[in-house]
C-alpha cells in the first residue's frame, strides 16, 4: 500500500511540474551592458558594508 501511494504522489507531482513547465512564458534576459555591471557592483559593495556595520553594531551592543 505504501508503494502505491508513493507512486501515485510521484505521478501527480510529475504531471503538475510538466504542466507548469509547458505553460511557462518565455523570458528574455534584458541587459544594458556596462550599466548593469556597475549597478551590480555598487549593490554588492553596499550589501557588504551593511553587513559589516550591522556586525559592528551588534558587537558594540554586546560590549556595553
Amino acid at each position: 500500500m505504501k508503494k502505491f501511494f508513493k507512486k501515485l504522489i510521484q505521478k501527480l507531482i510529475k504531471k503538475s511540474v510538466t504542466e507548469v513547465v509547458e505553460n511557462a512564458p518565455e523570458i528574455e534576459p534584458v541587459s544594458n551592458g556596462k550599466k548593469d555591471v556597475w549597478k551590480f557592483i555598487i549593490q554588492t559593495i553596499i550589501s557588504i558594508l551593511t553587513a559589516i556595520l550591522t556586525a559592528l553594531g551588534a558587537s558594540a551592543a554586546v560590549l556595553n
